[in-house]
């Protein structure tokens, strides 16, 4: 006679014996669901051809209703309480099973804000990893009690977008893929808009030291994360002077360097005859060293919108690590969803590459000859490669 149903329940308790001690029951997200923090909008957008993206920019509602939706979208994480169980609740989020490595997510709050809120917005996850959670709380006698444990995927979708409270506009350059099919670090380049606020004084004083500072954008929350979690080394502020004023220091705090060198955008990095000379490429070859130090990683450059100077730069470090053409557009786009005639600035800015190289060369070849030409060294070329491509 073989087993009973009861019997069976039974075997299979045994074989999964977290479920007889998990009181905690984990509920969202789904066990193996793969989840996105891409706004359903902008991953439509994101799915078009140039051509169609392009129309989309000559209808100003559509522009503004990308333009709403371009930063993350927090996803609702939620548990379920069996015995009475109570917070405050503990969420853990790893790339390892055993827990055994901390995550960048960022949890933003209980949705209602309550000791016993049994749900979490989470934001910043990598894009295409598998990630492990699990909730830990109280027992009705005090003691630690703690669900199983839950995997889910997330969404491979380019760029990888955060969030960072009061700071919009904020991605990773990361999880591209590169030059002979290597994808690129995630956690290493970040591009936001500015931290701070632009000098009250811009434009109105001709003394840039005794301008103010502009106020931060920064919580004490979002200086803790930026510090603890993403860890970034550095802050590269493209923003013209006034714009900065007396600025001496990241408004992440001191432990951020603060570089700060005033950039060109689109046709100004190549210099005002288009001859790379002069204080645009120059610039530009002084940031981009910048990138070549393993010692300043990871780092965030942004100017006070992170669009136009930030966006050039992003395309000539995506384009040299070998990033479609249609990818680094996308990555523009995003951005720049609430600009009137784009086709003036970044077709400008990706027309001015084919001038460098061979007419048949990928970008990959016109941004490094452009690069070259500006000082930049093929050592200091495969030193960037070397750190920003994964193996």
């Amino acid at each position: 006679m073989g087993p009973t149903p009861f019997q069976h329940f039974l075997l299979f308790m045994m074989c999964f014996p977290s479920l007889l001690s998990a009181e905690i029951t984990l509920k969202t997200p789904a066990a193996d669901e793969t989840i996105s923090t891409v706004a359903p909008l902008l991953r439509s957008f994101l799915s078009l051809p140039f051509a169609e993206r392009r129309k989309i920019f000559s209808d100003r509602p559509q522009r503004e209703a990308l333009f709403k939706v371009r930063d993350a979208q927090p996803f609702l994480f939620s548990w379920r309480c069996t015995e009475g169980e109570v917070g405050p609740f503990t969420l853990s989020v790893s790339t390892k099973e055993d827990f055994s490595e901390p995550s960048s997510v960022l949890v933003l709050a209980p949705t209602n804000q309550e000791k016993n809120a049994c749900e979490a917005l989470l934001a910043n996850f990598e894009i295409g990893r598998t990630y492990y959670w699990r909730v830990t709380g109280l027992n009705a006698d005090g003691g630690s009690v703690a669900s199983g444990t839950g995997r889910f995927f997330t969404d491979p979708q380019t760029p990888r977008l955060l969030v960072i409270p009061n700071i919009g506009n904020v991605r990773d350059l990361g999880g591209y893929q590169g030059l002979d099919g290597k994808v690129v670090r995630q956690g290493m380049i970040f591009r936001s808009a500015g931290l701070n606020e632009n000098s009250p004084d811009f434009e109105k004083k001709e003394n840039v030291a005794e301008n103010r500072i502009g106020a931060t954008k920064l919580t004490p929350a979002s200086i803790a994360y930026i510090n603890k979690v993403l860890c970034w080394k550095t802050e590269l502020d493209l923003r013209r002077p006034g714009e900065v004023a007396s600025m001496k220091e990241s408004p992440a705090g001191p432990g951020v360097q603060w570089v700060h060198r005033p950039s060109k955008a689109y046709g100004g990095i190549f210099g005002e005859d288009g001859s790379c000379t002069g204080p645009g490429p120059e610039t530009m070859a002084q940031n981009f060293r910048l990138f070549t130090d393993p010692a300043n990683y990871p780092i965030n450059f942004h100017c006070i919108a992170g669009a136009d100077r930030t966006g050039s730069l992003a395309f000539v470090l995506l384009g040299v690590l070998g990033v479609a053409p249609d990818a680094i557009a996308k990555d523009w786009e995003i951005t720049a969803s609430n600009y009137i005639d784009p086709e003036k600035m970044f077709d400008g800015l990706a027309a001015n590459f084919g001038k460098f190289g061979a007419k048949e060369d990928p970008l990959a070849r016109k941004v490094e000859a452009y690069l070259h030409k500006i000082g930049i060294t093929p050592q200091e070329i495969a030193a960037f490669r070397g750190i920003m491509l994964e193996e």
